[in-house]
């Protein structure tokens, strides 16, 4: 459905045309007027209408002068129009600025009902290409993407001509082939046999988190080795704790939508694609000697002395409070997991000073970066509270701060999970993704993903899926529309991938499932 501006200075002329026309026959939802030039742009920016029928001898502002304004600010408006003069420099100057019908008042209703009939069929057409465009562009991103997995599992396997492959890489897709590299695999502790069906869509939608958040980003390259491990070529273009941050971004997500805690083993740095067999046999070394530990990121850092064991908990503590600040409940746990160790370890009152307020900064800034919220509470407030505290009035004073602070927040949670809700919906047909819904949101990813998860108890992923498994069992029970176009129709580029969704959600294949509801 379409929306339409009739603009005409003569309340009769206007006002008749918009009682006269059968307006949802025409596939038209919304019709405005207006009775000059001036408030006819008002009307175009603030509702976008798709079509408009002009006068062209008006007060104020001409109707050409309308068409060339209106068309800066949306170029693609289709314009009808009607004047009582028959003029043929009106008529050129129509022709000039691209106008698609000219006619002489009065008109018959059923010419101007064609007329309009006409620009909804163009639209409708333009919309049909813009479409098969889209599906053509996902088709070729599908076939580029399974190429480039195929030539990244060469490499760290060490098959077929290392030269060739990184020329190929090079060529093909255009990346820097001796920039330093590392592998990053990713084990996810499936609660399910991983040969099952469950256990392979599980791994693909933890794939696909993998690949919004790394390879979109061009930070990297994800793909899947021989054994189906998911594997991550990271791009070292950053600096060490900005390659940390980013997989600790990456675990918590999945850990938030999947309920599975990932852990990830890093691979040494090597210097271009040509040596990334060494990283992922370093990566693969250290997987086989690895013993379960408080580490999420397995890395090598020859961790010795007391002092460094309690930094080490202390940066990956601070890590999960930052990227869990949506969840106040769960980042005072953390906290209350910090006092702990803090007295485990039996820190000086200058130390605990000084983690308790490298914490609530850290958490701070999260929290603001995340929720574009200035938060409840002063650090300068803070560190004159700290001063002179003894190490149990330091923790306290802290867990004060972070407690008003993250408070603070709570009532805006449940606006954003509705506003995201309301976008899925409206959007079910395209690529969505956490990272795309968060962006209309202007709050991060984690951030987002853990409101969603902890207001709806499902993940938005999960969410995303049932909503389109429902509008497929819909179009299956309501149409005869093919079960693979019907994929492309409620938002998935692989037609394999949606019968797996569409099985685990029913029980049944999409074909099944329309059978066995036309024999009901």
């Amino acid at each position: 459905m379409y929306k339409l501006l009739i603009v005409d200075d003569e309340k009769m002329i206007r006002m008749g045309m918009k009682a006269a026309l059968p307006w949802t026959q025409l596939e038209i939802q919304e019709v405005f007027t207006a009775a000059s030039g001036i408030d006819a742009l008002k009307i175009i920016k603030e509702h976008s209408p798709d079509i408009m029928i002009t006068d062209i001898q008006m007060t104020e502002m001409t109707g050409l002068q309308l068409i060339e304004t209106a068309r800066e600010i949306k170029p693609e408006l289709r314009v009808i129009v009607l004047t009582g003069y028959d003029n043929f420099e009106y008529a050129r100057q129509s022709l000039r600025l691209s106008v698609q019908e000219f006619f002489l008042k009065p008109i018959e209703e059923e010419d101007l009902a064609a007329a309009i009939k006409a620009q909804v069929t163009y639209l409708e057409e333009l919309k049909k290409e813009e479409k098969n465009s889209s599906l053509i562009q996902r088709t070729q991103g599908m076939v580029q993407q399974t190429e480039l997995e195929h030539y990244m599992r060469n490499l760290v396997h060490l098959r077929e001509d290392k030269e060739a492959i990184v020329n190929a890489i090079q060529k093909e897709y255009h990346l820097d082939i001796s920039v330093k590299i590392k592998i990053v695999l990713l084990i996810a502790t499936v609660r399910v046999d991983s040969q099952s069906m469950d256990g392979y869509f599980q791994r693909i939608s933890v794939k696909n988190i993998c690949m919004d958040l790394i390879d979109t980003r061009e930070k990297g390259i994800t793909f899947s080795d021989d054994d189906d491990t998911i594997a991550i070529a990271f791009f070292e273009n950053q600096d060490e704790s900005s390659v940390r941050e980013d997989l600790e971004e990456l675990a918590d997500l999945i850990k938030t939508e999947f309920d599975i805690k990932p852990k990830m083993v890093v691979g040494g740095t090597v210097n271009g694609f040509g040596s990334l067999a060494v990283s992922y046999n370093d990566a693969q070394y250290l997987l086989e000697h690895e013993k379960e530990g408080i580490r999420q990121i397995v890395q090598d850092y020859g961790v010795e002395t007391k002092g460094e064991l309690f930094r080490d908990i202390f940066m990956e503590l601070k890590g999960v409070m930052c990227t869990n600040v949506g969840n106040t409940e769960y980042v005072m746990k953390v906290y209350n997991t910090f006092t702990k160790a803090a007295e485990s370890y039996n820190l000086s009152k200058l130390l605990t000073r000084r983690c308790c307020f490298e914490l609530a900064s850290a958490v701070y800034f999260a929290y603001l970066e995340d929720s574009g919220e200035v938060g409840e509470g002063s650090l300068d407030e803070l560190s004159k509270n700290l001063v002179y505290t003894s190490r149990e009035e330091t923790c306290e004073v802290t867990r004060m701060f972070l407690s008003k602070l993250l408070g603070a927040g709570e009532e805006n949670v449940h606006d954003i999970v509705s506003k995201a809700k309301m976008y899925i919906d409206e959007h079910l047909t395209e690529d969505l993704s956490v990272s795309s819904i968060a962006e209309q949101l202007f709050v991060t990813p984690n951030y987002f993903s853990r409101l969603f998860k902890r207001i709806t108890g499902e993940g938005c992923n999960e969410y995303i899926v049932r909503k389109r498994i429902e509008r497929a069992k819909s179009l299956l029970e309501s149409t005869s529309i093919k079960a693979g176009k019907i994929a492309m129709m409620v938002g998935y580029r692989d037609t394999n991938y949606f019968s797996l969704a569409f099985k685990k959600h029913t029980g049944k294949s999409p074909t099944k499932y329309r059978e066995d509801i036309q024999k009901a």
